[in-house]
C-alpha cells in the first residue's frame, strides 16, 4: 500500500481513489483550455461511450499535465508532486490559516448533501465559464434518445 510520511510523521495513504486527501492542481489557463477540449470532444464524440473515453483522455492523460497535491489530516501540510507518478514530492507547504474560518484545504471542496441544497450561487465566472458544457451534457443525453 503506497503511502507518503509527512513531515509531522503522519501517513498518508495513497491508496484510495479517489483518494479523500488527494487533489489535482489545475493552473488557470490550462482550466481554459480544458474546457475547449471537453466542449471539442463533446462534437466530435458519436456516442455516449465515446465521449466518455475523451473526457476520460483529458482528465487522465498518460503524462499528466496536473500536478498531485495531498494534504495531511494531521497538520494540513500540502505534499505536491510535479506529477502523480513521482516517488518524491517537489515541494512540502504549510498553510497558516485564520482563526476561525477554515482548518484545511479539503474543507473548503467538501460539502454535506444538505450544505449541497443550501450553497449560493456559483461566482459569475463559474456561471460563464460552465453554461455551454452544462447545456451541451445535457442536449447530448437528449440527442442520443432520440437517435434510438
Amino acid at each position: 500500500m503506497p503511502k507518503l510520511t509527512c513531515l509531522c510523521g503522519e501517513n498518508i495513504n495513497l491508496s484510495p481513489i479517489p483518494n479523500p486527501q488527494g487533489f489535482k492542481l489545475v493552473w488557470e489557463p490550462l482550466r481554459e483550455k480544458l474546457i475547449e477540449e471537453l466542449i471539442t470532444a463533446y462534437s466530435v464524440a458519436k456516442s455516449e461511450q465515446e465521449f466518455e473515453d475523451l473526457i476520460y483522455k483529458l482528465l487522465y492523460p498518460r503524462n499528466s499535465e496536473f500536478p498531485q497535491v495531498y494534504e495531511c489530516s494531521n497538520c494540513q501540510r500540502i505534499a505536491v508532486f510535479a506529477s502523480a507518478s513521482d516517488s518524491q514530492t517537489t515541494v512540502w507547504y504549510e498553510p497558516k490559516f485564520k482563526e476561525g474560518t477554515i482548518n484545511s484545504i479539503r474543507s473548503l471542496v467538501e460539502i454535506s448533501p444538505d450544505e449541497e441544497k443550501a450553497q449560493s450561487p456559483q461566482s459569475d465566472y463559474d456561471n460563464r465559464a460552465t453554461p455551454t458544457l452544462k447545456n451541451k451534457l445535457s442536449s447530448f443525453s437528449r440527442g442520443k434518445n432520440r437517435d434510438k
